[in-house]
């Protein structure tokens, strides 16, 4: 036998008799002839991989019997075989007639032993010359084992599971989605809460059978994904589950509320007492993915909320009442949001289908002032102002007259594509919190348009608070959404979002305008200083090929909305890139304490620059944010 490395390094490895055939009457001649020096077990193939990809060449074979075909199809091209010490997946060049049961001979001569996703495999075995049935019928009994005991080294081989169920959000589905053919992970369960997939080709012909919902036995082959076991089931006649269901675990934990916890990490505590649980239902819906897979959201019978964050993707469904075992699990704050940490998905079972709590219906400027009372829990923004969009995707800037605040939707969200629509919305959503409140939304359902949002930038209530990063504005956007105002005093250049790595800012620019001079205004909505205890301005500028000092900041109580230099604006002091800045630099304008303003004010960014002077270089702003410093960020 000769093993060719991909690495190029060549060994010849003879390896002792371990054990003879005893079948002496071969379906069909032998490819070539049986030499004991050339019998390996199962074990000794597999321990032939060290890491590299193997290419065997040469007289090596052993016997298994075939525990998982492709008949049923479960896998395709592909057989599972196991001797006495071992199993393996074996990736066939074309597709079989071998069956389950049959006892095999199997060379090794041109195939290459290597992991897909850690899932060990001999590539490339040519069913027709490589694999010789020597008699059917002999089916290998499965081990016994429990879930904890299926790791690594149980990979291809055939097991039995006893006293173990579905998980309740996946009774009642079926093992796979026939319809489009798509593979599906359900999840079973013993009775002590340890899970395990079990993965279902959509071209199974039991694909579209429905879980059943009992406890039972379950006998599968075990397989591994990355770093996930996982079960292939052979046939759904070895499943059966039709005793009754082991009751969740932990009903004789101390029931804690969600206030109970939120107590505990303000009074220093980092993890939940021992013999702990928190029951709720389940509000975000993993079905549209407006969150990562290992996050969900829940809230309890008292009306409050909090965010689950578990060490793997998991099961739990929109709706579903659940129990969480909580004890000794940590908790932590994530940009500002407390969440419970390193969840076992084990640890959370749906014990039936909840209510969904109604939303609180609130303001923003309610929202931003009091957030811990609804934080990851739902409420209702209602004639909130959204502003056209080419995407979902990112931060879409809303407002109620009383503040603004983002809805921000994953890249990988369903609807992250789909086009906003502007208008007047009821906004449903889960307040969350990223360095600042936002909102997820579940679906576009928590949208209720209204109506046409007919407010223009002269008649826009004050606000109470800004916070500005124009994610919601698209490349080439100019800046004139929820009050904010661009103007062009001089030439025909105004403020337009620019964007690079993902990040949207406001910029100002003379490079190439076609006008001698450029002087244009970027300015905020109306803030109502006086409903504020201590406001102040933060923000943040950077330039490019920037050579005079371009820009300047202002503050005005007497804008009408109109033409800027008909107001009187007062300079502030803060710090604003300048040309001794290196390109691209963001940075930071300081706290600029406005509480010796008063009434209803607006501030302004002036650019001027020349093309044909030279003095064209791009000023940018980004994170811009007014708030009550006597509150905190």
């Amino acid at each position: 036998m000769k093993l060719n490395k991909i690495s190029k390094v060549f060994l010849l490895i003879i390896i002792p008799v371990l054990f003879a055939a005893c079948e002496k009457d071969p379906d069909h001649p032998p490819k070539r002839q049986i030499t004991e020096d050339a019998l390996m077990t199962v074990q000794q193939v597999r321990d032939l991989y060290t890491g590299d990809p193997v290419e065997i060449t040469g007289e090596a074979m052993f016997f298994a019997t075939v525990i998982m075909d492709e008949n049923l199809g479960n896998i395709h091209r592909s057989l599972i075989v196991q001797d006495e010490t071992a199993g393996i997946f074996l990736r066939l060049t074309t597709p079989s007639r071998f069956n389950e049961g049959d006892s095999v001979r199997i060379a090794l001569d041109g195939a290459t032993l290597d992991t897909f996703n850690n899932m060990l495999q001999l590539n490339d075995v040519d069913p027709s010359t490589s694999i010789i049935t020597q008699a059917p019928g002999k089916d290998l009994s499965p081990q016994l084992v429990t879930i904890p005991e299926i790791t690594t080294d149980k990979q291809s081989q055939l097991v039995k599971l006893e006293n173990v169920q579905f998980s309740f959000e996946d009774t009642g589905k079926t093992y796979a989605d026939a319809a489009s053919q798509q593979a599906m992970s359900r999840t079973l369960m013993d009775c002590d809460g340890n899970s395990i997939i079990v993965r279902t080709s959509g071209f199974a012909d039991f694909a579209d059978e429905v879980i059943p919902e009992g406890n039972g036995t379950v006998v599968a082959v075990v397989t591994q994904y990355q770093n996930t076991m996982q079960l292939f089931i052979r046939n759904t006649g070895e499943v059966h589950l039709e005793d009754d269901r082991c009751p969740p675990p932990g009903g004789d934990h101390d029931l804690l509320t969600i206030a109970d916890i939120r107590q505990k990490y303000a009074d220093g505590h980092t993890s939940l007492p021992p013999n702990t649980r928190l029951e709720g239902v389940v509000i975000s819906n993993r079905e549209y993915e407006n969150h990562p897979g290992q996050n969900a959201y829940i809230m309890d019978e008292h009306g409050d909320g909090i965010a689950l964050r578990f060490q793997n993707w998991h099961n739990l469904n929109y709706g579903n009442e659940v129990r969480v075992i909580t004890s000794n699990i940590p908790i932590n704050e994530f940009n500002g949001l407390l969440q419970i940490e390193q969840l076992p998905t084990g640890n959370a079972y749906a014990i039936g289908d909840g209510e969904i709590p109604e939303p609180v219906i609130t303001t923003i400027q309610n929202l931003r002032d009091n957030f811990s009372d609804f934080e990851s829990a739902l409420i209702t923004i209602e004639n909130a102002s959204v502003p056209s969009s080419n995407a979902f995707e990112g931060n879409v800037e809303i407002s109620d007259g009383t503040g603004s605040v983002n809805i921000y939707t994953h890249g990988w969200a369903a609807f992250a594509d789909t086009p906003v629509e502007g208008g007047i919305y009821n906004v449903t959503a889960i307040a969350s919190f990223y360095f600042s409140p936002q909102l997820l939304i579940r679906s576009l359902d928590d949208m209720e348009y209204v109506g046409e949002d007919d407010d223009d930038n002269g008649d826009v209530d004050p606000v109470t608070y800004i916070d500005e990063d124009f994610q919601g504005y698209s490349n080439f956007d100019e800046i004139d959404q929820h009050g904010w105002n661009t103007i062009a005093e001089v030439g025909g250049r105004k403020w337009i979002c620019r964007m690079f790595d993902g990040n949207h800012y406001a910029q100002a620019t003379a490079f190439n305008s076609p006008d001698p001079n450029n002087i244009m205004w970027m300015i905020t909505p109306p803030v109502d200083l006086d409903a504020i205890e201590s406001p102040v301005l933060e923000f943040q500028s950077a330039h490019e090929y920037l050579e005079h000092d371009a820009v300047d900041l202002y503050i005005s109580t007497d804008f009408d909305g109109g033409d800027p230099t008909g107001a009187t604006w007062t300079a502030l002091d803060a710090r604003l890139a300048d040309p001794d800045d290196a390109f691209h630099t963001w940075i930071d304008s300081g706290i600029i304490d406005l509480s010796n303003h008063s009434g209803i004010i607006y501030i302004a960014w002036r650019y001027e620059g020349s093309h044909p002077d030279g003095t064209n270089g791009s000023f940018r702003v980004d994170n811009v944010k007014l708030y009550d410093a006597a509150k905190g960020w």
